[in-house]
């Protein structure tokens, strides 16, 4: 299999992950899940490459033994319980084994720019100046101009996994 194939296998799971779970979208719960994000446990079915399904109550997801090692956890196996972060379109941020908690932060600043040749965002903040690496392609084809005040929401490893237009009012750093 060459790596179009899984691109293309990958897509098509978060399409059919999006149908099967459109009527939950917008859950938070209490753990500080981001409004918008939810939680979903389940347990790996298969790795084939490097591709790994995680069958769930709601459904089966897909992620790369890649991305696990990203967001700085040890890659699943065949067997294990992991919880799945899913974003507001429901596409895997990141899967964490289960009994493991992420702890994300949030960064409101004004958005010098998100990098669209370089992986990644530099953010104005009243702290100073901070930059941080990104990893999906969803966070630099955000609809947000330059200079736009906004927040980010940067994982345990330091990648941003989401970028929002800041709400008023907003606390410049949050923790979870």
């Amino acid at each position: 299999m060459n790596r179009n194939h899984y691109l293309h296998l990958i897509a098509l799971s978060a399409l059919m992950g999006l149908f099967l779970m459109m009527p939950v979208v917008g859950f938070a719960d209490s753990k500080g899940v981001s409004k918008g994000h939810r939680e979903v446990s389940g347990v790996v079915k298969s790795d084939k490459g490097g591709v790994l399904t995680v069958e769930t109550p709601t459904g089966n997801y897909t992620l790369t033994e890649n991305a696990a090692r990203r967001h700085g956890h040890a890659v699943p196996k065949v067997g294990d319980e992991v919880t799945i972060l899913l974003d507001e379109n429901n596409a895997v941020i990141e899967a964490h084994p289960k009994g493991e908690e992420g702890r994300h932060h949030f960064y409101t600043g004004k958005l010098e720019y998100v990098g669209k040749m370089k992986k990644e965002i530099k953010l104005h903040t009243p702290e100073g100046e901070k930059v941080f690496p990104i990893d999906r392609l969803e966070i630099k084809t955000k609809p947000l101009e330059e200079g736009a005040m906004v927040t980010v929401e940067v994982n345990e490893g330091g990648t941003v996994i989401d970028l929002h237009r800041a709400k008023e009012g907003g606390d410049a750093h949050d923790k979870h």
